[in-house]
């Protein structure tokens, strides 16, 4: 199935303009004809199902529009909980890789993490590099809720946020501290904190103990921060669906996306 961002997906709109690289590519590279089948999405939770209607060229520059048909639009809860990852950014296009990879997991969301040992967060140019890569993963992997990039956030702030656990090797599996209700309940979010290269200082471990952050652990070996922080949030997915009984959609337990049709 082929995958296409559409930002604004209209109940009442009965045919969709796909423009610009996304059109070039389904009509140029995938060589979409009339009546083939794709998904649009909107990355807010919004999927449509719809049919290539036709193609041409459009604009004083000539670039390719996709015309598609709507028959169906699905609205998709947010996940519940919501898989956070806070961590230090890995170095060069390990970070790239793992913003990639989180996506395609199921995390809700990723945001630097300063600690005493991390050291710079990406820039600006790098963060706008960061989100294209979690549009392609959109697409990539069909998610209907794109993959939010937070702004950064300090050890003392990550450890006081409600549902913050800690990812360390000497933590019991995901499914243990699920079952044990996270000191007392399943929020409605889990913060996930991966230390840096060195792993977290003693002074940030003993703020932690004291704030009561149960510690998670996503395997016996110590693992580099990219790694870590895809292994934490595939864990606790697969953990979730788990205690479901079933995949975990992103929605509450037992939740089905709604369905609605488009005007006639």
């Amino acid at each position: 199935m082929h995958y296409i961002i559409a930002p604004e997906l209209d109940p009442n709109l009965e045919t969709v303009a796909i423009e610009g690289e996304q059109a070039r590519h389904a009509v140029r590279v995938r060589r979409m004809e009339p009546g083939e089948p794709l998904i649009l999405l909107d990355g807010a939770g919004t999927t449509a199902e719809a049919t290539v209607d036709g193609s041409d060229k459009n604009g004083p520059d000539g670039s390719w529009r996709l015309l598609v048909r709507v028959s169906a639009l699905r609205k998709h809860p947010r996940p519940n909980p919501a898989i956070h990852i806070a961590c230090p950014a890995p170095k060069g296009d390990l970070l790239e890789t793992m913003i990639d990879q989180l996506s395609q997991v199921g995390a809700a969301s990723w945001r630097p993490l300063s600690s005493e040992r991390s050291e710079r967060e990406p820039r600006a140019g790098k963060m706008d590099r960061l989100a294209r890569i979690t549009q392609e993963s959109l697409k990539q992997c069909g998610r209907p809720w794109l993959l939010d990039l937070g702004a950064p956030i300090s050890f003392s702030e990550a450890i006081s946020t409600p549902g913050a656990v800690l990812a360390d090797p000497e933590g019991p599996p995901p499914a243990t501290v699920l079952d044990s209700g996270l000191s007392g309940n399943i929020p409605t979010s889990i913060l996930v904190l991966v230390g840096p290269e060195g792993g977290f200082s003693p002074h940030e471990r003993s703020l932690a103990r004291d704030s009561g952050l149960a510690l998670v652990g996503f395997g016996p070996h110590v693992l580099r921060i990219g790694t870590a922080a895809v292994a934490a949030a595939s864990g606790l997915v697969q953990a979730l669906a788990a205690q479901a009984g079933g995949s975990f959609q992103g929605g509450p337990p037992g939740e089905r996306a709604s369905e609605g049709g488009v005007s006639p």
